[in-house]
Order: C-alpha cells, then sequence, then structure tokens
C-alpha cells in the first residue's frame, strides 16, 4: 500500500497502523478497531435498527480486514473503507431478513390454507395442532425456543437474537430446521 493509497484525511498515525496491520500486527489491529468500531456500530445500527446486529456486523467487517490483511489496498481513508464496508454488510444483512421474512411468510400461507378448513375438518385441525405441540416439546430445547418466540410472539430473528443473546445466523438455522421438523411430522401425507 502506498502512501497515496491512504488518504490524508486518516493521517500518518494511521497509514503508519495500516502498514503494521499487512504486517500482521495485532496491536495495530486493535488500536484501529477500538477508534472506529463504535462510531460504525452507531451507523450500522441506523440501518438495521438493532444494535446486536450491528455489532456483529461490524465486527464481521473487522475480521475480514483480519483475515485479508496481507493483501489490503485501500484506495481512499480508511475510515471510508471501513463506512463502506460495513453500509455493504448491513445492506446484505438486510437484504437476507427480506427474503427469510418472505420464506416465513410463504410458509405461514402455507399453514394458513391447511387452516382454511370446514367444521367437518375440525377433528383433523385439533389432530394436527396436537401433532405440532407434541413436535415443538420433542425439540431441543433452544430450537423449540426460539420457534416458540417466532411462531407464538411473531418476533423476528434479529429480535430473538438479541433476546436470547445468540447469533441471528443461530436463530436462522433453528428456525430452518425447526420448520423442517414440523413440515416433517405434522403436514406429512
Amino acid at each position: 500500500m502506498t502512501a497515496a493509497a491512504c488518504a490524508s484525511e486518516d493521517g500518518p498515525a494511521t497509514h503508519e497502523m495500516l502498514r503494521r496491520l499487512r504486517d500482521g500486527d495485532q496491536s495495530a489491529f486493535n488500536v484501529l478497531f477500538q477508534r472506529h468500531s463504535e462510531p460504525l456500530t452507531r451507523f450500522v445500527a441506523r440501518m438495521v435498527e438493532t444494535r446486536h446486529v450491528a455489532a456483529e456486523l461490524v465486527q464481521d467487517v473487522f475480521l475480514r480486514v483480519w483475515s485479508g490483511r496481507a493483501v489490503l489496498d485501500i484506495r481512499g481513508d480508511f475510515h471510508s473503507y471501513l463506512r463502506r464496508a460495513a453500509r455493504n454488510r448491513a445492506l446484505d444483512w438486510l437484504r437476507r431478513e427480506g427474503l427469510h421474512r418472505e420464506w416465513e411468510q410463504t410458509a405461514v400461507h402455507e399453514t394458513q390454507t391447511v387452516g382454511d378448513v370446514h367444521a367437518s375438518d375440525q377433528d383433523r385441525m385439533a389432530r394436527m395442532s396436537e401433532a405440532l405441540a407434541q413436535t415443538l416439546a420433542a425439540m431441543p430445547e433452544r430450537r423449540r425456543e426460539v420457534c416458540q418466540l417466532r411462531w407464538r410472539e411473531g418476533l423476528g430473528p434479529s429480535a430473538i437474537a438479541e433476546r436470547l443473546g445468540v447469533s441471528v445466523k443461530t436463530v436462522e438455522s433453528h428456525i430452518t430446521l425447526g420448520l423442517k421438523t414440523v413440515r416433517a411430522s405434522v403436514f406429512r401425507d
């Protein structure tokens, strides 16, 4: 990385930290993280509307910086580079969250279609409800908790992650596996 690649807005101290970072200096990385992580977290939190997710996304950006430090080539100032990377991670997360919501709405529609039955099918619905309760009860505790927060309380993955203190990816995994289990046991032919 040349001195021209690091704009004067960051100054010589940041340029030196970036040079040390490229050489694998963990203390330089720590200084850059401490200097930039909080403003980036606030910036991302305004986009994703939850500080917990924002902090994870910013950590992801810094993990990528550390992992790619040997080939780090920043065109412009470091703060702008980080801000752009954090913005892109947040947009990716928002897209994934939107797709996840669409997928869940489709799943809800499928189950509602099953729910649109005549009075003669009420017994069948009662049996399905009981089967669903048994399926939920048989799930591992964390998966059951995640699925109940999602389906009974209507919380989104990020809200569940924040409430349980786990990552959004973990919540999404539990919801996906929970849906597969429910479909396999409740909606089998």
